[in-house]
């Protein structure tokens, strides 16, 4: 190798070098921020995170078919919104069908929660007191369906 082509190779190098060393840096310095972790039990089938492994099974099972059996109702509160959102992006307002509107997707949303609270409520009535207490306590630490517990 003459003298030239040696200091060709060697500029390469470094630079390649360099490149490479950049680009690790770059990666490692642009790295997105770590998440949490998902927290145990997100959503209402976390209030029967305490109950034994068999009852929250089955309380999930519930809650899975409550929301099932609730479906209908939940997509026409969902179709309502939407036509909501067409009818206020109108020129002209109208009210009326706006109220009206308003009340079936209302309805539909209270149709699905009360079937997604009786099932819980049937749930509850199977426990012996000291776990339907436990199921308690997970409803209320979360607010979902009874008040936060703020005696804590």
């Amino acid at each position: 190798m003459n003298d030239g082509t040696l200091k060709t190779a060697l500029a390469t190098s470094l630079a390649l070098n360099i490149f490479i060393l950049g680009a690790a840096a770059g990666g490692w310095f642009w790295q997105p921020a770590p998440t949490p972790p998902q927290q145990a039990g997100q959503g209402l089938a976390a209030a029967a995170q305490a109950l034994d492994p068999d009852q929250r099974q089955t309380f999930r099972q519930v809650v899975a078919t409550a929301r099932r059996d609730a479906q209908p109702d939940s997509q026409i509160a969902r179709e309502e919104r939407d036509k909501l959102a067409n009818l206020l992006k109108a020129p002209n307002l109208d009210r009326g069908t706006i109220d009206s509107t308003l009340e079936m997707t209302r309805a539909a949303d209270t149709r699905a929660r009360a079937r997604l609270e009786a099932a819980v409520v049937d749930f509850a009535e199977s426990l012996d007191p000291q776990s339907r207490a436990i199921l308690i306590e997970g409803l209320s630490s979360r607010g979902q369906m009874l008040p936060r517990d703020t005696k804590k």
